[in-house]
């Protein structure tokens, strides 16, 4: 039944308005716990909390610090073990108010990308150590071929069209040098009822699922991935390294570019 009122929601265009509503839930919610977060981290700059609602989907500063560290600890390790570079080169495609971005290795050449101009420009202002460029919602990246050694999405293709699936699993496979990594977060576990009958049999037929009658690229645009189709369709010519793995909520795939 919710999922059946959502889809309703959805088509009348009324989710912006809902999503407006749990904002303003959220920031008060929160605002006790963010006042003693930066009593007790003073050099802390904080993000917009609008956009982290937006991108995060909570307005909690330790939650962004917290699950930035473990993230950015997590993608660490599986990017030296396949990476064999002192210094690799590294991008955040999708790389929102740099939540993860931030806390990966310094030792790491550090770029973000995302299609939110004014993340982009917030990052630049605010984060050391990386570079940040604003991408559109197609290709290509604003970077040149073989610039990187390793590029991760997090929850990024989660949001886009089976068009712009094919477009950007090529785009980049032309930035990553040659022996480059992707690393991608998708949704795979799905629990039960998260998707509507006519759905879940899509997905059970191993087709992509998106939920779109909204914006493109933004949170509330869902796209929902059988493995299956990432074997056969997203990484057809792709080397496999590793996955699914579990992955904060999502599951991971590690891929060498063909």
């Amino acid at each position: 039944m919710k999922q059946r009122l959502v889809s309703l929601a959805r088509g009348a265009g009324l989710l912006p308005a809902f999503d407006a509503l749990r904002f303003m839930r959220s920031k008060w919610t929160s605002a006790a716990e963010n006042a003693r977060f930066r009593e007790t981290h003073p050099d802390f700059d904080p993000p917009p909390l609008w956009w982290m609602h937006d991108m995060y989907r909570h307005t909690s500063y330790d939650l962004y610090w917290r699950t930035g560290q473990e993230t950015a600890a997590a993608l660490a390790s599986r990017i030296d073990a396949h990476v064999k570079t002192q210094s690799p080169r590294v991008a955040d495609w999708g790389c929102g108010l740099a939540r993860v971005l931030r806390h990966l290795p310094e030792r790491y050449k550090r770029t973000g990308f995302d299609y939110n101009a004014r993340a982009v420009n917030w990052c630049t202002d605010h984060i050391k150590g990386a570079q940040f460029f604003h991408n559109g919602l197609m290709p290509p990246l604003p970077a040149s071929n073989a610039s990187f050694d390793a590029l991760y999405a997090l929850s990024v293709f989660t949001h886009l069209s089976e068009e712009a699936h094919d477009a950007w699993i090529h785009d980049i496979a032309r930035v990553l040098a040659p022996g480059g990594v992707f690393l991608g977060a998708f949704h795979m576990k799905l629990s039960p009822g998260q998707l509507l009958p006519e759905e879940q049999a899509r997905f059970d037929a191993g087709k992509l699922v998106v939920r779109g009658r909204v914006k493109e690229g933004s949170r509330t645009y869902v796209a929902y991935h059988p493995e299956s189709w990432l074997r056969s369709h997203l990484f057809h010519n792709w080397e496999i390294l590793e996955g699914p793995i579990d992955f904060f909520g999502q599951s991971l795939f590690i891929a060498r570019r063909p």
